[in-house]
């Protein structure tokens, strides 16, 4: 099993707040869609209340808002992860040629559509059955968030599943380094929320804006976090 180190964790909060500053185009990508969601929340009245925020929780107005800030989110991590790999590298993040594209989309579809198969015999197994299998699909697909990123970074030393199995020692890495990404931004992106409650528009608008910046905090650090596990996978 890798090892995480506190130099690791110092090195995740390091990339992921510097991103902020050397790409702040990266971190739009996702800030710029949450703040809108936030500004259809506002008008909706979904922070009037708590009784009026679940009530509003599935409006389709904010639904819809809410598509384009998850694809905003997804795009910004990878193009943290990128930029990072690429200026270790000494290349330009948006020198999109350099990416190993096909087996960037095989990785991917791999990721996303493996879990999504228990949903196909849902209707027709018991819930624990599609809890479990579900459970173990998506573990299984862990393994490659590396090729991911190796094709990100446009390294082509090894195929797709190549070292599948060699990859399993990074797993814990990297989900130690997604808790520690994830758990800054969270903790901002929910206090946010709950401050907001009942505040008139002038202290409202700040908080929403102040949100939105933990949502791209949140991206930033994931991306520090893949950066890191592919340079202890691929050194």
């Amino acid at each position: 099993m890798i090892q995480f180190t506190w130099r690791q964790l110092v090195g995740l909060y390091r990339r992921g707040f510097a991103l902020f500053l050397i790409a702040p185009v990266i971190i739009a990508l996702v800030v710029v869609p949450e703040f809108i969601q936030h500004i259809v929340e506002i008008r909706i009245g979904m922070f009037d209340s708590i009784e009026q925020g679940r009530a509003l929780a599935n409006d389709p107005a904010r639904w819809t808002a809410g598509y384009f800030k998850l694809a905003g989110l997804g795009l910004a991590m990878l193009a943290a992860a990128r930029y990072l790999a690429a200026r270790a590298q000494g290349g330009t993040w948006w020198k999109l040629g350099e990416i190993a594209w096909l087996p960037l989309i095989g990785a991917l579809l791999l990721f996303l559509l493996v879990p999504a198969i228990p949903d196909l015999v849902r209707a027709h197994v018991p819930v624990w059955v599609y809890w479990t299998s579900y459970t173990v699909l998506s573990l299984a697909t862990l393994p490659l968030m590396v090729p991911i990123m190796a094709a990100l970074a446009g390294d082509r030393r090894t195929g797709l599943l190549a070292r599948y199995w060699r990859d399993w020692r990074y797993v814990p890495l990297l989900l130690l380094l997604l808790v520690a990404a994830y758990a800054p931004g969270m903790a901002l992106h929910y206090g946010f929320h709950w401050i907001a409650i009942g505040k008139p528009a002038v202290l409202l608008w700040p908080i929403m804006v102040l949100d939105s910046l933990a949502v791209g905090l949140i991206a930033s650090m994931v991306g520090a976090a893949l950066s890191l596990t592919y340079e202890a996978a691929r050194p």
